[in-house]
């Protein structure tokens, strides 16, 4: 099924202050400059000749898409003279394409009928309901099916690894984020379906991000105004990800869908099962049971201890399908363990770290009519999420984290205008011999969206006003902290976005800028005490203020029947960039023959390593410039080989003390073939990345590397029963090869040569 989202530098020496933003703006906008031609039609079921609400319609050579409304109509402007295929899918219906030329002002092609797909309706009856969505930014990014399931990984970020502009932030296999242009944490947000993850992964590197991503769907990557419907701290953009590609889709009868798998770079087995019972039309259940325990990963080296995981996950959902509306109610329990490799500079054994995470959702969605809105959603989450670290060993934690989070979320949604609030609460817990205070947040949000046509530019402005209020409860005293700066702290927030889109044949030019705000975290605010899995002591800055960024991105797309070409360049500029930063290196001293460890201001006694310490890590806000230049292009040479490529450039500038930022991606370069012999196909995919030689104080450069990778697939349909077979052999030549983002490179080089495979049924 087509998706309804379109799919998705010189270096500068000086910073763009406001005039030179607005001179570019002005400028663009005078660049984008025939008469106007639209389509209407109406999509009904061949069956009964009712409206089908929410059928995709595509015109490929355009670049332009759009949805069905209720009455199953749709329209479709800023259109010019020639021919154009039309291109209407709907899951559990066969395609249909309409062609014909464009000469007159409108085209009204009347009515389209679709008939009921006889393989894809086997065990599935769809109530033809797709949510509105906004134009979607030129450089989005849609992760779904069979593109999904071959690049699909235990973790969003080795899922996302090889998509443009993001990389890997790791402390082995086990702890993995994804870093969108160089922001990590929670300078992007993660989020499913829309509302936050409710994870304290966007806290610290070795915090996972609380997803399997085997019990999962889909991965769409959201930039530009639109993010702003999803938080403030967007300036990175919005990862959301979803467990079902449509939440309309009723069975009619048992179904199931299993995943098996294993991989040889760390001797992994791992399954999920989806069981679907539907009790009638209208009554639907869903029970879902995930597995995987890997061991110890293997490098071009050797073995690297104590990087093994496990990962088990059980979720139970209820759906009841109205006339109008749909009710869902669902119960998710997830356990991960794993570990991070010992360090001669913490703890030589490595630290265990175990998460449990406990959520319930209640979302209610119905179709409207109300002014110009069509649907409205309301969705409630309960989240309950547990942390700990222990050094390898241990019989007890070292540090305990804990929060709850309560949200509350409603959306309106129609074709010009999206309108929402939001209410959550978050309880923050701290034990072991980590004495960061508890902590309350309340935040309360408004925000919406406006789009709308001005002669031949499409434009949207978006609006974002939060307030966030954080409530420390002191009850003893802290090491490093003087408690009288330890007090409440409220952070009233307003972002905003506006972009600017010019369409004209094959070529789509898009403009945006933003304006966000992003508040400091509970522990950038009031950290005192060890982080066992970073090897570090982390104190906080009670008196951090909010973080600004001022961003500015331009996006041009190419498309035809044959060829797809995007290039981006993006610049952002904040006044106020919060970083933790070490605060000396340690060089041991020697008298008299003999070792000793360090000592002073700069360090703490803590842990198993050879000198018995630990680094301290303090926040600091200062002035940041990240800038960069991402391309993508996709050409069928003939009808069996497709090539694809694309490029990946960021570059960090800390410029209250002039020198790189930290932790800034390589350049990263991926070129791939694929060869289509239905129902078999290949993939060649080479990747190189370069050396990282600009630095920070306390970073180390890293080599280059090319990693040569192949992928094939194998599916086919019989009966009842959907089969898919997906083989990968990665690193194929065993090089050894260090990722900069990585916190422990110095011990733990990327896995070597690795096989696996994955056997995905329906049935």
């Amino acid at each position: 099924m087509q998706t309804l989202s379109v799919k998705n530098i010189k270096k500068n020496k000086k910073v763009c202050d406001c005039k030179n933003y607005a001179c570019t703006i002005l400028f663009a906008l005078g660049s984008l400059c025939s008469q106007e031609k639209t389509i209407t039609g109406t999509i009904l079921n061949k069956n009964d000749q009712k409206p089908i609400h929410g059928a995709n319609i595509y015109i490929e050579e355009l670049d332009l898409g759009t949805s069905s409304k209720v009455n199953g109509s749709f329209r479709i402007n800023n259109l010019s003279d020639g021919h154009v295929s039309l291109n209407v899918s709907m899951i559990g219906f066969a395609d249909v394409t309409k062609s014909f030329k464009l000469d007159k002002n409108i085209s009204g092609i009347g009515d389209v009928f679709m008939s009921l797909d006889a393989i894809k309706i086997k065990g599935i009856v769809v109530d033809a309901h797709r949510n509105l969505q906004p134009k979607s930014f030129s450089s989005n990014i849609d992760v779904v099916g069979n593109e999904y399931h071959k690049n699909a990984k235990s973790s969003l970020a080795l899922t996302l690894g090889e998509e443009t502009g993001f990389s890997i932030q790791s402390m082995g296999q086990g702890a993995t984020q994804p870093v969108s242009r160089g922001y990590s944490g929670d300078r992007f947000l993660l989020t499913e379906n829309g509302i936050t993850s409710g994870d304290l992964s966007n806290t610290s590197v070795d915090h996972t991000v609380s997803m399997d991503m085997t019990s999962y769907n889909k991965v769409r990557v959201v930039r530009g105004p639109e993010a702003l419907l999803y938080g403030s701290n967007t300036i990175g953009g919005v990862i959301d990800v979803s467990r079902q590609v449509d939440q309309e889709a009723r069975f009619k009868q048992v179904s199931f869908q299993t995943v098996f798998g294993a991989e040889s770079s760390n001797s992994s087995l791992f399954s999920n099962i989806n069981c679907y019972v539907p009790l009638n039309y209208n009554h639907q259940f869903k029970f879902s049971f995930l597995n995987r325990n890997a061991q110890d990963e293997k490098s071009s080296i050797g073995p690297i201890e104590n990087t093994a995981l496990s990962n088990d996950e059980i979720t139970a959902n209820y759906s009841y399908f109205g006339k109008n509306s749909r009710s869902t109610f669902s119960y998710e329990q997830l356990k991960m363990n794993y570990g991070i490799p010992g360090s001669p500079e913490g703890h030589i054994e490595g630290v265990d770290i175990e998460m449990n995470k406990n959520t319930q959702k209640i979302n209610i969605h119905r179709d409207i009519s109300f002014m110009d809105f069509q649907t409205l959603d309301i969705d409630q989450r309960y989240i309950k999420y547990i942390h700990t670290e222990s050094e390898k060993g241990s019989s007890y934690p070292s540090v305990i984290l804990d929060q709850e989070v309560f949200s509350l979320q409603n959306m309106l949604k129609g074709p010009k205008v999206n309108i929402g609030s939001l209410f959550q609460y978050r309880k923050f817990r701290a034990g072991g011999f980590y004495w960061t205070p508890d902590t309350k947040e309340l935040n309360f949000a408004v925000f919406g969206l406006f789009e709308t046509k001005l002669n031949e530019l499409i434009i949207q402005i978006s609006s974002r006003a939060e307030y966030l209020t954080v409530i420390p409860n002191i009850y003893h005293r802290l090491s490093n902290i003087d408690t009288v700066d330890v007090v409440k702290r409220d952070f009233p927030i307003l972002s905003a976005g506006m972009s600017v889109f010019r369409n004209w044949k094959q070529w789509e030019l898009s403009l945006g800028t933003m304006f966000t705000g992003r508040t400091p975290g509970i522990e950038d605010l009031y950290s005192d005490g060890p982080h066992l899995g970073t090897y570090a002591y982390e104190i906080g800055k009670p008196d951090l203020v909010l973080e600004n960024t001022l961003g500015l991105e331009i996006g041009l797309k190419y498309t035809d029947k044959k060829s797809k070409f995007r290039a981006t360049t993006y610049q952002n500029y904040s006044p106020n960039y919060h970083i933790s930063s070490k605060i000396g290196n340690c060089n041991e001293e020697f008298i008299d023959g003999e070792s000793h460890p360090c000592a002073g201001a700069d360090f703490i006694e803590w842990g198993s390593g050879s000198s018995g310490w630990l680094y301290k890590y303090e926040m600091k806000g200062l002035k940041s410039y990240i800038y960069g230049f991402e391309s993508d292009f996709e050409y069928q040479v003939s009808e069996l080989i497709n090539i694809f490529g694309s490029v990946s450039i960021t570059r960090g500038q800390n410029l209250s003390e002039k020198t790189p930022l930290a932790y800034m991606p390589p350049d990263k370069f991926l070129f791939s073939t694929e060869i289509n012999l239905d129902p078999i196909s290949y993939s060649l995919i080479l990747k190189r990345v370069l050396e990282q030689n600009r630095l920070s104080q306390f970073e180390t450069s890293t080599d280059g590397y090319f990693i040569t990778s192949l992928n094939a697939t194998y599916h086919i349909n019989s009966f009842n029963f959907l089969h898919k077979l997906i083989f990968q052999a990665e690193n194929i030549f065993n090089q050894e090869y260090y990722n900069h983002l990585s916190r422990i490179k110095s011990i733990m080089p990327e896995k070597g040569r690795s096989l696996s495979v994955q056997y995905r049924l329906l049935f």
